[in-house]
């Protein structure tokens, strides 16, 4: 009995080491999240909204803020969505002669991602304890950890837009598959960052040639998922009309940029030739070296900082390489349809002409990321069952080495 008593301790003793460091790191991001304030765009846009305003009714910054000048008036250039999520707690806390900041939104919706992923996880088929450090591993281990320290509008949306990826993700891996409810989600993310809403093409191809539905049913059910789409392009399109008098410009070429910005923007907003930069940013680009002085080669402390141009997501994601080393055929239907989809939403991603500055990795990848750590957990689970120690341990201490490059950023 003794024995036995002891050897429980031991597995309490093993799984309170395993998970304390990752769940104190994640702890202080939410902690971040909230206190740490960048720039509070969605916000100053609630407010206008709630005045009958589509533009800001102050100023919002130079060069650096990404201010939208149009006759004279000042607009923002991202989707409208988060503004309009923000807008009825605006409403609230301006009753009461107070500023509703965006991270007092932020951790909620990073504890939604973590939730749906873990969610996901059990779907799948992973254990609680594998789907906890699945978990942690994203929220963590990914430039998600970047984009959820500070409440900043442009990270705000991508936290956002990560959380309805996964929603919508878990919703159809779930086996209900609400095809509408798949489409106000593909809806949704059309409103706050358009390549994310790629999404849609994966339940497409699922949609058409998957056997999840009667044949004579498809073409409603492809009704019920293209609807809400549609529609949310049609309210995109006033939206840009009552703005810039075009429905399909967004403001981005009238955006006030660093010379730079302009320089590359002028190759057109997406463009082939804007593809290489995304790639070497996504795929290749090193952390920064912390050199003694210029004019030498010779580390100091702490030896690499981040690379506000974007990291390799295999430097931020290590364990995503675990993909190549799987043959084409472990790939079942569902795999292949969100490969594709993941690299259609890359394509576009790396033809714009932006790099997405100021980051911990290339956070523009969280448009298709989700994607891809679903893909990741598919493929995994049906060649191993459950994650080895090795995978465990590449996953907790990705999470640790973001960690170390964010405070390069943060302080």
């Amino acid at each position: 009995m003794d024995k036995i008593k002891e050897k429980l301790l031991r597995g309490l003793y093993r799984e309170v080491l395993i998970f304390i460091v990752p769940v104190l790191l994640l702890l202080w991001i939410i902690v971040l999240s909230f206190s740490l304030e960048g720039s509070q765009q969605f916000s100053l846009l609630a407010q206008s909204f709630l005045h009958g305003q589509l533009n800001f009714r102050q100023w919002i910054g130079g060069l650096g803020q990404d201010p939208v000048l149009y006759h004279g008036k000042i607009y923002w250039d991202e989707g409208p969505l988060p503004a309009i999520l923000i807008t009825p707690f605006m409403a609230v806390f301006e009753a009461f002669h107070y500023f509703f900041w965006q991270g007092y939104l932020t951790w909620l919706l990073i504890l939604g991602v973590a939730f749906f992923v873990f969610r996901l996880a059990r779907k799948i088929g992973f254990s609680k304890e594998d789907s906890l450090f699945l978990m942690f591993g994203f929220c963590l281990g990914s430039v998600f950890i970047g984009v959820s320290s500070v409440s900043s509008s442009w990270f705000f949306a991508q936290v956002l837009t990560t959380l309805l990826l996964f929603a919508g993700l878990y919703e159809y891996f779930r086996g209900s598959r609400r095809w509408w409810l798949l489409g106000i989600i593909c809806g949704l993310l059309l409103m706050t960052r358009g390549t994310a809403a790629v999404l849609l093409l994966f339940f497409l191809l699922e949609l058409w040639r998957g056997k999840v539905v009667i044949k004579g049913h498809k073409l409603k059910k492809l009704a019920e998922l293209c609807l809400p789409v549609i529609a949310a392009g049609a309210f995109l399109g006033l939206y840009n009309f009552l703005r810039f008098h075009n429905p399909l410009n967004g403001g981005y070429m009238y955006q006030l940029l660093y010379p730079s910005a302009i320089a590359s923007r002028d190759y057109g907003l997406f463009s082939l030739a804007h593809i290489p930069a995304g790639l070497y940013s996504a795929l290749l680009r090193a952390p920064t070296p912390v050199l003694v002085n210029s004019g030498s080669w010779t580390l100091k402390f702490p030896f690499i900082k981040n690379n506000i141009y974007g990291m390799s997501i295999f430097i931020t994601s290590p364990y995503l390489l675990a993909l190549f080393f799987n043959k084409w055929s472990s790939f079942d239907r569902r795999a292949r349809h969100l490969l594709l989809t993941a690299v259609v939403c890359a394509l576009f991603v790396f033809a714009f002409f932006g790099l997405g500055m100021i980051q911990l990795g290339s956070r523009y990848t969280l448009d298709f990321l989700p994607e891809l750590f679903v893909l990741f957990m598919l493929v995994y689970f049906k060649n191993h069952r459950r994650l080895s120690t090795g995978m465990k341990f590449t996953l907790i201490a990705s999470g640790v080495l973001n960690f170390y490059l964010l405070m390069s950023l943060l302080l």
